[in-house]
């Protein structure tokens, strides 16, 4: 009938109309944030998770810069007694990760549109990021002024410039990621 393809063609409008600009809103963060997100890897994900595991994690664990949700998922339901705060301010991964969020309802996890850059990080037991080498250079000074000594910072890939790594992990995969774990040292 007439009146259901008129439906049919709509809604494909409105399907289209989405994804059309859902993949410009990612570009133009991506452009702004100067990093699109990237969903951290499987082996990387469960090394990173093995290795706070090794640790006595508790209180807050902050994502910075959380994309899809992918690692702060997993990070909520390995510590569910943590309070994960996971920052994002790309609007469709954000968006994504809230209505994931509904469908696994997980309490620890507060998932921020905001950009990390704006959030005082004292409050943080564990920092985790998976950023690109000239946001960590921006970030180092941030983490330096606000962290408490003895907060664990994980960082995947990318290190902080003139941090020395207490330990550096290597991740079986393709690429031999690396995974640069710190303890704060600075006092505030």
């Amino acid at each position: 009938t007439i009146s259901s393809r008129v439906i049919l063609i709509i809604f494909s409008a409105l399907v289209v109309s989405t994804v059309v600009c859902s993949g410009i809103l990612i570009v133009l963060y991506s452009l702004y944030n100067g990093i699109s997100p990237m969903p951290t890897s499987p082996k990387v994900k469960r090394q990173l998770l093995h290795v706070l595991s090794q640790n006595e994690i508790q209180g807050t664990i902050c994502e910075l810069g959380s994309g899809w949700g992918t690692l702060a998922f997993a990070l909520a339901r390995r510590f569910p007694k943590c309070r994960i705060i996971a920052y994002e301010n790309s609007l469709v991964p954000y968006i994504y990760s809230q209505i994931y969020k509904l469908v696994i309802k997980t309490e620890n996890l507060h998932i921020k549109q905001e950009n990390f850059f704006n959030a005082l990080l004292s409050e943080a037991d564990v920092i985790v990021c998976y950023l690109s080498p000239d946001i960590m250079a921006c970030l180092q000074p941030k983490l330096e002024s606000e962290l408490r000594q003895g907060t664990l910072v994980l960082t995947n890939t990318f290190a902080l410039p003139s941090w020395i790594p207490q330990q550096t992990v290597e991740v079986e995969d393709l690429y031999g990621t690396k995974i640069y774990i710190y303890l704060n040292q600075n006092k505030i």
